[in-house]
């Protein structure tokens, strides 16, 4: 860890300025200390100091490759595992330490999620406790605003599965305004399960993440929000969608998703890799200045568009795209032959 360019990380956080001297000292420091990012860097001529230029790391390559600062062996502070879901290889992202992530996650969820009202209120999460997903960023995003924010809070994933009966009885016993924090998956789960639910108290909020795949069906957002409304009485401005993946520190919240200021949401060309304006679709990438150690500038397997203001909306995922940029990345770092 750089501990001057951190500090001026967390100056940021607490006053954002300047963006782009920052990102360029960021790629600086990555392809000094990560050495598979360093190949890339070098193999596409080096950097030039614009931040944008920093070449895109497909988020896939996680699963791949060990994309840290620090050695293998080396005491981190977390490693999180991806869930696999996709191509049944978990990713893996060592986190040397873990002060820019706790800084960052606190004012981006209680502006969107709170809408800025941070009264402890009980909370219920359809997530596992941390203890019980030691490797789930979610768990630790969770247990971490819960131990500052909540005034209790019910644990209603367990190793086990969805608690039915615990998420319930919550509602059931609500007698004043609670957050309940959720995956898309649990959510349906729960609807789906519950015989008799209570709706929850005037001025509940929900913070909804994960796509909206239930155990046996798909279900659209709008159906899914007609349900909350009907089951929970839930209007659907209080019910607040999160992007976050366990390759990223930062988060983005709403509808469209609205980033923090050290959270740049870009568009880009599948083809080119270059930035889409507003209005067209392509992939999704971020550059994430609070992903010191790791990699800030990543490319998701997301479709998507920004409006005018930079906001993001999803499209799902880019099934089957051939992404030209993708290939030459895993070949220049050495993970694939040559065709």
């Amino acid at each position: 860890m750089n501990a001057d360019l951190q500090a001026a990380l967390l100056d940021f956080i607490a006053q954002p300025g300047d963006f782009g001297t920052l990102a360029s000292r960021v790629v600086r420091h990555q392809v000094a200390t990560i050495p598979a990012y360093g190949r890339l860097v070098n193999a596409r001529g080096g950097f030039d100091g614009d931040w944008r230029s920093a070449p895109l790391v497909p988020t896939d390559l996680f699963r791949e490759l060990d994309l840290c600062a620090a050695p293998p062996g080396d005491e981190i502070a977390a490693e999180f595992l991806t869930s696999g879901t996709t191509t049944g290889t978990r990713g893996r992202r060592r986190v040397p330490n873990l002060a820019l992530y706790h800084a960052g996650m606190v004012a981006p969820f209680v502006d969107h999620v709170l809408a800025g009202d941070t009264t402890p209120r009980p909370w219920l999460a359809l997530v596992p406790a941390r203890e019980d997903d030691p490797h789930s960023s979610l768990s630790h995003m969770v247990d971490g605003l819960a131990a500052q924010l909540a005034s209790t809070t019910t644990w209603a994933m367990t190793p086990g599965g969805l608690d039915l009966d615990a998420a319930t009885a919550f509602a059931a016993a609500a007698s004043e305004p609670v957050v309940v924090l959720t995956t898309a998956f649990a959510l349906i789960h729960w609807l789906d399960g519950a015989d008799e639910l209570r709706p929850l108290p005037a001025g509940s909020r929900m913070m909804l993440t994960g796509g909206y795949k239930g155990r046996a069906r798909i279900v659209e957002e709008g159906e899914l929000l007609t349900m909350i409304a009907a089951r929970l009485g839930l209007a659907a401005e209080d019910v607040v969608p999160e992007y976050g993946m366990t390759e990223l520190t930062s988060q983005a919240y709403g509808r469209p998703f609205a980033a923090p200021p050290w959270l740049e949401i870009r568009v880009v060309d599948p083809q080119t890799g270059q930035d889409l304006p507003a209005g067209q679709q392509g992939l999704v990438a971020f550059f994430d200045l609070l992903n010191l150690d790791n990699v800030s500038a990543l490319l998701t397997g997301d479709l998507g568009c920004l409006d005018d203001e930079g906001r993001l909306t999803l499209f799902g995922r880019a099934e089957g795209t051939v992404v030209r940029g993708c290939s030459l990345t895993a070949e220049e770092l050495g993970v694939m032959g040559s065709p």
